[in-house]
Order: structure tokens, then C-alpha cells, then sequence
């Protein structure tokens, strides 16, 4: 007897070991790029210093880089400040621990939250009632990186576990 198309669950296997490589890979992607900013002082100073100003110039549309606001890496300015290395270090923290595994939808939410905090923090920075501290401008970075590298995450997975739409000509 015949089974229908299917049935043996095979297209179920294949569309998780996609959905397993797709992860791996923007997961990957995450840590690449969150990780760059940090290498390209040593880059700027270790290689020529044509290839660091291309990975400055790289990051010089993401953020302000106003010297006070950076962080110096081996006695070289980093190309972004403070808050915006911690963006970046939470895509990192994304790609090696994608925990919790929340819904787009929960991603919004704690996103939302996220920035909340962000901007606390800038306004409190801003209107001068406590100095710049770093630490905190990196926390807060990392906190909405890490959320949004999530999203990034669940947007993917998502994605992949809509069933696949068949269009008919007629």
C-alpha cells in the first residue's frame, strides 16, 4: 500500500536541520559582528593603518564617537562608544547563549523594555543628574543587544515553522 506524500515525517526532518543550520549560521553572524568592534583597535594598531581606519570608517555611520563617551582598547579609541560596544557585545552574548528562547512577540515586549532602560539612562546622563559611567552605558547595551539579537533569533524560527504555501495556476 502506498503512504501519501509525507507521511514519514521526512520534510519535518529536513525543514528542522535547515532551521538548526539557519540558527547556527546568524548565530554565527551575531558573534562576527558584535566581536569586530573590540578587534578593530588591535587591528589599527597590529596591521597597517589602512586597514584600521577601514574598520573605523566601517562604524562611523553606526555611532557619534565622541572621545569622551569610548572606551580606549590597547591605548586605541574603540569605533564606537561606550553604549553602542555594549549593542554590539550583546549580539555576542545572542550568539552564544540564545536563552531565553521567547516569541517575537515576547521580544518586542522585553525590547521595549530595554529601551526604556536605555533611555534612562541617556536622559539621566544628558540632563547631567549623574556623570557619564561607563559601566552602565555598556549594561544598558548589552541588555538591548542581546534582546534584539534575540528577536533577530525568533523572527528566524518562526519563519521556517510557518507551513510552506502552495500556489496553483489555474
Amino acid at each position: 500500500m502506498d503512504r501519501p506524500a509525507g507521511s514519514d515525517g521526512a520534510p519535518r526532518q529536513e525543514a528542522a536541520r535547515a532551521g538548526l543550520t539557519l540558527e547556527r549560521v546568524l548565530r554565527g553572524l551575531l558573534c562576527f559582528v558584535g566581536v569586530a568592534p573590540f578587534l578593530a583597535p588591535f587591528a589599527r594598531r597590529v596591521t597597517s593603518p589602512e586597514m584600521g581606519e577601514l574598520l573605523y570608517l566601517l562604524f562611523a555611520p553606526v555611532c557619534h564617537l565622541k572621545p569622551e563617551r569610548t572606551l580606549a582598547l590597547a591605548g586605541v579609541l574603540m569605533p564606537l562608544c561606550s553604549r553602542c560596544a555594549g549593542i554590539f557585545a550583546g549580539f555576542v552574548t545572542a550568539g552564544l547563549f540564545p536563552r531565553p528562547r521567547w516569541s517575537v512577540r515576547a521580544c518586542l515586549g522585553y525590547g521595549f523594555i530595554a529601551s526604556v532602560i536605555m533611555l534612562a539612562d541617556v536622559i539621566t546622563q544628558d540632563l547631567r543628574l549623574r556623570p557619564l559611567f561607563h559601566p552602565a552605558r555598556l549594561a544598558t547595551g548589552v541588555l538591548w543587544g542581546h534582546v534584539f539579537a534575540l528577536g533577530i533569533l525568533a523572527l528566524a524560527r518562526e519563519h521556517l515553522a510557518r507551513p510552506a504555501r502552495v500556489t496553483s495556476s489555474a
